[in-house]
């Protein structure tokens, strides 16, 4: 590391309980353990953090989705453990009298970051980065109605008032969430990596790609290009587009669907899963315009109560998520295939760090699929 051209001090790892899979997956890929941390609560449910390590004039950065996780490290007591015997709690699925909890809300992870940005300033970072694969609250980017929040600026106000320097995230529901901060933001996205796992794990290369509203048009073009690589002249019928038609309370009651689908297979193509009712009526509908077989992809999945069996019941073939949520990572079962964004995130940590160019990563994803392995010796090739 001798040899690389810095600007600040040693490279930090530090994780929240959102995700600790995917944070020791990226450390692993970086050649460094995780840093010892505190992160629990209190007895009444407030955040506490202890960074148990030497941060000042360092390079931190910290990993923490903003997602639900139901199987969290931190064991505190369950909101209804007082309460008489009876059904089980909503929040855990533990039966009442119980005394441990371990599932956090998006909210409970939103703070747990916050505070792990306060406490890293406070204890003099040389610079810090928020990794947050997964931001929660990306749909409430505008105003539906006159009197509603626009909450995706207000998390992105939290994350820089807390003192974040940067951020580091994936696939955001728009881009044009990245102007909603005053940071530097580097947005990575997983369509190159998904689509290379389509076409040499399942061999779909010759699939209609769909995408299930007019609004992932951009996204869904993205993962077909990358897909069909191989292809000269990208023909009109190598993709299709369903149209949503909501209720007034925000129901599906509509689907229709331009483009050919007939006699060949499909994959859907969006960013996230989490009730899973609209892409459900996408497969029914491909199904009756005559697809040979349906398949999905999602970068992010943070389902809702009861999305995961009814996806694994449906007639979908074959769903791939990423592990940027630790819902994605405790669904890989049947259907559910992971491809990890481990790697990608440790390349673009590593580039961040060592002042290089955050965009070889698309560069080489596009030609290869896939990257290699961080290397911590010398200049990465540009």
């Amino acid at each position: 590391m001798d040899d690389v051209k810095r600007h600040f001090g040693e490279l930090k790892v530090i994780s929240g309980n959102a995700n600790p899979g995917l944070a020791a997956k990226i450390a692993q890929e970086l050649g460094q353990p995780v840093e010892n941390s505190k992160v629990g609560r209190f007895d009444d449910g407030e955040v506490q953090v202890d960074l148990d390590c030497v941060v000042r004039g360092t390079d931190v950065f910290i990993i923490q989705p903003i997602c639900q996780s139901h199987r969290s490290p931190v064991a505190r007591p369950c909101l209804a453990y007082d309460a008489p015997a009876g059904p089980a709690c909503p929040n855990c699925g533990q039966p009442r009298g119980d005394q441990v909890c371990t599932y956090q809300s998006v909210n409970d992870n939103l703070v747990e970051l916050l505070v792990m940005i306060d406490a890293a300033r406070r204890a003099s970072a040389g610079r810090v980065t928020a990794v947050v694969p997964y931001m929660a609250y990306a749909k409430q980017e505008k105003k539906k109605r006159g009197h509603e929040p626009i909450t995706a600026k207000l998390v992105a106000n939290l994350i820089t008032m807390a003192g974040a320097d940067r951020l580091l995230t994936v696939d955001l529901h728009t881009p044009a969430i990245e102007g909603f901060f005053d940071i530097p933001v580097d947005h990575i996205r997983m369509a190159s990596r998904m689509a290379a796992y389509f076409r040499r794990n399942l061999g779909l290369e010759q699939a209609v790609v769909v995408s299930p509203d007019a609004g992932g048009v951009a996204r869904a073009t993205e993962f077909r290009d990358c897909l069909k690589t191989d292809l000269q002249v990208i023909a009109r019928d190598e993709m299709a587009i369903a149209f949503k038609r909501r209720t007034p309370k925000g129901e599906v009651a509509f689907i229709d669907m331009v483009g050919d689908v007939k006699g060949r297979p499909a994959v859907i193509f969006d960013d996230m899963i989490q009730s899973g009712n609209t892409l459900l009526q996408v497969v029914d509908r491909l199904e009756e315009k005559g697809a040979t077989e349906v398949h999905a992809a999602a970068v992010h999945a943070d389902f809702t109560v009861g999305a995961l069996k009814a996806v694994q019941e449906s007639s979908l073939r074959t769903i791939v998520l990423s592990d940027t949520t630790a819902t994605a990572m405790d669904s890989e079962v049947g259907k559910v295939q992971i491809v990890t964004s481990a790697r990608i995130l440790a390349q673009a940590i590593w580039r961040v760090h060592t002042q290089q160019s955050v965009g070889w990563i698309f560069d080489t994803l596009r030609e290869a699929g896939e990257l290699p392995p961080v290397e911590r010796t010398g200049q990465i090739p540009e």
